[in-house]
């Protein structure tokens, strides 16, 4: 996570005199340390999100295993992964019709109540399916953050895909 977002992690629950420099001192190896001090502050801003309460950011993706030949098949059989900004848990969802309606039942059945109310979706804008999560979000009253292309940091849930791509 970085120097910052550890230390303001950790003062949400802890304190003892000297935490800065412990955590300064624990987070990260040596060589990044040593050579990506200024790239790494610079990028925490572009890439950090305001840290608030579990599941009030969720970045939000659908997943298929192989290649997606179209967009408009309705017969495959996806998962709708919604990861928690702040715990990093995922939540999955198979879906397969690629409908606004659809998406919207899984987020409110699966996530909205189970674990609380939903306050950002966080996507793609690369997304071959930007257009159904913006119909979702419009449809739940949900704001919606795309993400600028080609920004695959910035979505959380792309690390949790490439970990089932493995798999």
């Amino acid at each position: 996570m970085g120097e910052y977002k550890t230390l303001f992690r950790m003062r949400l629950r802890f304190f003892w005199p000297g935490l800065r420099k412990d955590i300064r001192k624990w987070v990260g190896c040596g060589h990044c340390t040593a050579y990506n001090v200024w790239s790494s502050r610079k990028s925490e801003g572009y890439f950090s999100w305001p840290v608030t309460t579990p599941f009030y950011i969720m970045h939000m993706d659908l997943w298929a295993p192989g290649k997606i030949v179209s967009a408009a098949s309705s017969k495959t059989q996806m998962l709708l992964n919604a990861m928690c900004n702040l715990t990093q848990f995922v939540i999955s969802s198979v879906v397969e019709n690629l409908t606004a309606e659809v998406l919207a039942q899984a987020l409110m059945e699966d996530v909205v109540l189970t674990f609380g109310m939903v306050a950002v979706v966080v996507v793609d804008a690369d997304s071959k399916f930007l257009h159904v999560f913006e119909e979702m979000c419009t449809e739940l009253k949900i704001m919606l953050w795309p993400l600028a292309r080609g920004n695959h940091k910035g979505n959380s849930v792309e690390k949790y895909h490439c970990f089932l791509d493995k798999m």
